[in-house]
């Protein structure tokens, strides 16, 4: 079968046939951004197959911040930061290259441990409690 015969065998569903098959594959992202997502791969000539990665990019993206936001909430930090509100210069003996080596997480996936010492006031607190 050519894949123009093929693609005649299939119509174009109505929105809402689209909409229910969307949320039952879980993809609610393409489903709640598809004209957008659509528009912008049209903008920028996506082909069909670099319009699909894009839309799967999309998705990915939106389940990761979804994770990533689920795992803060259930870890109940006091609170939450981020290492760029940190103030590298107010605090010299901390590394900036070293912590951002750190929180690109590759201990992690060595299965390298990371014990952080210091005295107070010298950020191993704040460097403790970056989330983001």
């Amino acid at each position: 079968m050519t894949p123009r015969a093929a693609a005649a065998l299939v119509s174009p569903p109505d929105p809402a046939t689209l909409d229910a098959m969307l949320t039952r594959l879980k993809l609610t992202a393409i489903r709640d951004q598809l004209d957008t997502l659509l528009a912008e791969a049209a903008r920028r000539e996506l082909t069909l197959i670099e319009t699909v990665a894009y839309l799967c990019e999309r998705e990915i993206a939106r389940k990761d911040a979804r994770r990533i936001d689920m795992a803060l909430g259930l870890a109940r930090f006091p609170m939450v930061r981020e290492l760029s509100g940190y103030d590298f210069a107010a605090q010299p003996a901390v590394d900036k290259q070293q912590i951002k080596e750190l929180a690109t997480g590759r201990f992690i996936a060595n299965g390298e441990s990371l014990l952080l010492l210091g005295p107070p006031e010298v950020a191993t607190y704040y460097v403790t409690s970056l989330c983001r």
